[in-house]
């Protein structure tokens, strides 16, 4: 199929998103700079400020070199400012009055609008979902915006309607989804390092590290305190669809082969290629395989062939930093706490300060004692944790929440005691022991140990998880979203019930 009025789409090179050596970005945008294909290029560190390879000067100098081979340089600004040293050199990228600057945090916007500078580029970090919130921005000088790239196509499409005058726009084309960016550095843990001593180990990993499932399953990518996608979004396919949503689509750095797939992106705008021969050619240039559900009102990791009947528009997602309501978590921690009601009002307050106060030294339970526990009945510790589970005071476990648990078979198993807790969710929303025997849909495994730390507070269960000593199982989907109950839970408050 081919696109219609697409000469005048640009292509743009989105910043870089991994951590490279020094020389190695130079080249690379040497090549950029020589690339026909590319039109504007995007300049600065988004994502960790550590990364020093290139410190500001250096992508003032890089993007006035750029600028001398006839593209347009925007300077990207850092997603998550975490300190005075970050607003330094976002207020030094600001001043750099020559150029143009993506805002990808508000406090950048700020910065921009007390600087009187319009013209600005209000980037996907900036969560804009509605128009009222584009239209403010416009009003505060952003001549561009780049969509987020969760938005559905439909959704782009009335959201430039309801403005009431044009904007440039910019869609995210291709590369791995940008999903969430956190205070922690998931590449560090990944190593067993703190933050602020990481070694740089986000050096080694040219694309950042892609997490498997234990079925072999591409899952996520770490990247630093990025988490990104593990399939590849690729709208190539979809260009004939796209073209009257925006007049620019971003191309996002990759190890390899990136010019490639600008050139396969300019061949199929330019109707030398048609969308879909590009897209297959461009299969074979990509780390991992291609998706494009969230274009399509999916989820991300979707893919829709080109031509497949469309689906209804979808409201627009909630942005990454307001998470959805979380599932509660089955897992032991909670019932610790939990079974503390069952004591007098003056014991529980007690112990629960003991808990609160306790740092738990490292232990294994005997492995005899472990043996002895698996030939024994496993009733009686489901019947533990079922009972607690239901003890939950609704503030904490809305019952509402509990519904993707319904009749599906919950597993947790303490790997060092020989416990193997199966139990479920009625439909009266109560959980209730199983049968031990058929396959579990979601399995959460950890030592007696972190099961315990994860309710004191000691560590959180992303540390576990990227340490591979809390281990999910079975639903991928429900597995993380169990995971991340255990990262929101109050532990302060849930004590504080069961104390007072």
């Amino acid at each position: 199929m081919e696109i219609e009025a697409s000469q005048a789409m640009k292509l743009s090179l989105g910043p870089l998103l991994y951590y490279w050596p020094r020389q190695r970005v130079l080249d690379f945008y040497a090549d950029a700079a020589a690339c026909e294909a590319i039109d504007i290029i995007y300049l600065g560190e988004t994502v960790c400020s550590r990364r020093h390879e290139l410190r500001p000067d250096d992508w003032l100098a890089l993007a006035a070199e750029l600028a001398g081979s006839g593209k347009e340089v925007v300077l990207s600004t850092q997603a998550l400012i975490e300190s005075e040293s970050d607003l330094k050199t976002l207020r030094r990228l600001i001043d750099a009055e020559n150029l143009r600057i993506e805002a990808n945090d508000m406090g950048a916007v700020r910065l921009l609008v007390e600087a009187g500078r319009r013209g600005w580029i209000a980037g996907p970090t900036l969560n804009i979902f509605n128009p009222a919130t584009l239209a403010l921005l416009v009003d505060e000088g952003a001549s561009r915006w780049v969509v987020p790239p969760e938005i559905a196509g439909e959704n782009v499409a009335g959201l430039r309607a309801g403005m009431s005058a044009p904007i440039e726009t910019e869609i995210f084309a291709h590369g791995r989804l940008p999903l969430a960016y956190s205070a922690r550095c998931f590449t560090a843990r990944h190593y067993n390092l703190q933050k602020d001593a990481c070694e740089f180990r986000c050096l080694s990993d040219s694309d950042g590290i892609l997490l498997r499932t234990r079925e072999g399953e591409a899952f996520l990518t770490l990247n630093g305190i990025q988490t990104q996608s593990a399939k590849v979004h690729n709208l190539l396919a979809d260009l004939p669809e796209i073209a009257d949503h925006a007049e620019i689509l971003r191309i996002s750095p990759q190890g390899e082969h990136t010019f490639e797939i600008a050139a396969l992106f300019r061949a199929a705008l330019d109707a030398r290629l048609s969308a879909e021969a590009a897209f297959d050619a461009c299969r074979a240039l990509m780390p991992e395989a291609p998706c494009n559900g969230f274009w399509h009102g999916r989820a991300g990791f979707e893919h829709v062939q080109a031509g497949a009947a469309p689906v209804p528009a979808v409201p627009a997602p909630v942005p990454a930093a307001s998470a959805p309501d979380p599932v509660p978590s089955s897992a032991p921690a909670l019932a610790i706490p939990c079974l503390l009601r069952l004591l007098p009002a003056s014991v529980r307050g007690h112990i629960a300060q003991k808990l609160r106060d306790a740092r738990l030294p490292a232990f294994t339970v005997p492995e005899p004692l472990a043996r002895l526990n698996a030939k024994l009945p496993q009733l009686p510790a489901t019947l533990a944790l079922t009972t607690a589970l239901n003890l939950a005071p609704e503030a904490l476990l809305p019952r509402a929440a509990l519904l993707p648990l319904t009749d599906r078979r919950l597993c947790v198993r303490v790997l060092d005691a020989g416990f193997s807790l199966d139990f479920t969710l009625g439909a009266d929303g109560r959980f209730r022991p199983c049968h031990a025997g058929a396959p579990a849909d979601l399995t959460i495994s950890a030592t007696l140990r972190d099961f315990i730390v994860l309710a004191l507070c000691e560590e959180d269960a992303d540390t576990l998880f990227f340490g591979r000593r809390l281990h999910i199982e079975g639903d991928t989907r429900l597995g993380v979203l169990v995971k991340n109950t255990l990262n929101t839970v109050d532990w302060n408050r849930i004590f504080a019930e069961v104390s007072g």
